[in-house]
């Protein structure tokens, strides 16, 4: 689909920029599944939605009017298991077996976010590590074991196969 559909306030230009208009301008609705070149903004316009973006670099501050909401994984789980970070921010896993994190291969170098862990109706359920995830004084972590409980781990990406875990907060809720 090498098209761009547009209204006279749209203009693809021969050095493969698009422009949005001018300043007196407010999109309501745009869709984009493939931007070639740059999407730019001419006297920043205000665009409310804009579809589904698979990526969106911005040079600049961004500011929002409402809360920004992240997609989480939220998913029964046991045995060894990668976390998907190019699809999800925040994960929530129900463990119904003892649970290794498997290194990643899709982490975003300054990305972050949380990862919950809940113990089954059972409990006693245990987290081990790969060689990727770097904890408080490099000790692992032991989490809470009474049934249904809830323990919170924040990460931080900071290189490709580094991912920072702050301190573990346990037994919410």
């Amino acid at each position: 689909k090498d098209q761009v559909a547009y209204s006279a306030n749209v203009v693809p230009s021969a050095d493969n920029t698009y422009s949005l208009g001018a300043s007196g301008n407010e999109w309501a609705v745009g869709h984009f599944e493939t931007v070639n070149g740059t999407l730019g903004t001419a006297a920043q316009p205000n665009i409310t939605s804009v579809g589904t973006l698979t990526s969106l670099n911005v040079s600049g501050q961004m500011t929002f009017s409402s809360s920004v909401v992240f997609s989480q994984n939220s998913t029964t789980t046991s045995g060894t298991v990668t976390l998907d970070f190019d699809a999800y921010q925040n994960h929530f896993l129900t463990l119904n077996g003892n649970l290794v994190l498997a290194n990643p291969s899709k982490e975003n170098v300054g990305q972050a976010g949380v990862i919950a862990f809940k113990q089954d109706g059972t409990g006693s359920r245990t987290l081990s590590l790969g060689t990727d995830w770097e904890t408080v004084q490099g000790g692992g972590y032991t989490l809470t074991t009474t049934a249904g409980a809830t323990d919170i781990i924040p990460y931080y990406v900071v290189g490709t196969d580094r991912i920072l875990l702050g301190q573990i907060q346990k037994a919410l809720g």
